[in-house]
């Protein structure tokens, strides 16, 4: 019984320390997510309120597990009681926000992205932010480099050393402010021809989209099973410390000392 209710115990702790280091993950999430927005001004209010949301979640993960770990250590039957309540609730929350989170990536195709075009009369933090993934991802446009319409900004030109031009790049046109870059490099030619990212960043963008959604739905997958299992744990260690009385000595049914003869003698006096 006392081997059965120490291994409870160390059960108990060890779902703790892993629901804590869930909770050690959504704040670094938000740690990082959080210094990236100082370095860039693309950020909206959904994106600030995602950060703070991630990081105050992390922190009160971090806080209960500390908690549920002290409350299994020193078995503290309250403390028990709020813990397991405390993760029920928390269990709740999660099912119900991974459909949510299963929807988000559905919800956006290409339609929501040609909503956008065209991109030369979009607002200046979206050519912006696209101007930058064009330069980092090696692509063009959202849907194609016909979404810049007659302005196709340099971020989407191929470097003249680029490799397998011919299956990478497109043949265009440069637009009129861009034919000073045209002739620097690729000679002085009125009607030179400048060669473009062929494949489109909206694929990327989506594909993003749909990796960041299923690594957000299998870490609130995996956070609500540490927490059912550990809700169900601390409920056993509960009721196991609450069943433990201690025993009251059954006594015999023969007294091995005879009454003294002073007592017997005042028992028949009275």
């Amino acid at each position: 019984m006392a081997q059965e209710h120490s291994c409870l115990k160390r059960l108990c702790i060890t779902f703790s320390v892993l629901y804590g280091i869930l909770g050690i993950l959504f704040l670094f999430v938000g740690i990082v997510a959080a210094n990236y927005k100082n370095e860039s001004e693309e950020f909206e209010k959904e994106a600030i309120s995602g950060i703070i949301v991630c990081c105050v979640i992390g922190s009160f993960i971090i806080l209960f597990a500390i908690l549920g770990s002290f409350a299994a250590y020193k078995e503290k039957k309250l403390l028990l009681r709020v813990y397991a309540t405390f993760l029920v609730l928390e269990a709740i929350g999660c099912f119900r926000a991974v459909p949510y989170m299963s929807s988000i990536q559905t919800e956006v195709n290409n339609d929501d992205l040609r909503q956008l075009t065209p991109l030369n009369k979009a607002d200046g933090r979206i050519q912006k932010a696209i101007n930058k993934m064009q330069t980092v991802a090696e692509c063009c446009g959202l849907l194609g480099y016909e979404d810049w319409g007659d302005s196709i900004p340099q971020s989407c030109h191929c470097p003249p050393d680029y490799e397998n031009k011919a299956s990478k790049c497109h043949r265009v046109k440069p637009s009129s402010k861009d034919t000073l870059y045209s002739q620097q490099h690729y000679g002085n030619h009125e009607n030179h021809e400048v060669e473009v990212y062929e494949q489109p960043c909206g694929p990327l963008i989506l594909g993003y989209l749909e990796m960041g959604t299923k690594l957000a739905v299998g870490l609130l997958v995996t956070l609500a099973i540490i927490v059912v299992i550990s809700a169900i744990l601390h409920l056993l260690l509960y009721c196991h410390i609450k069943d433990q009385t201690p025993s009251t000595p059954v006594a015999s049914g023969e007294d091995p000392k005879p009454p003294a003869y002073t007592v017997l003698h005042k028992g028949q006096a009275c």
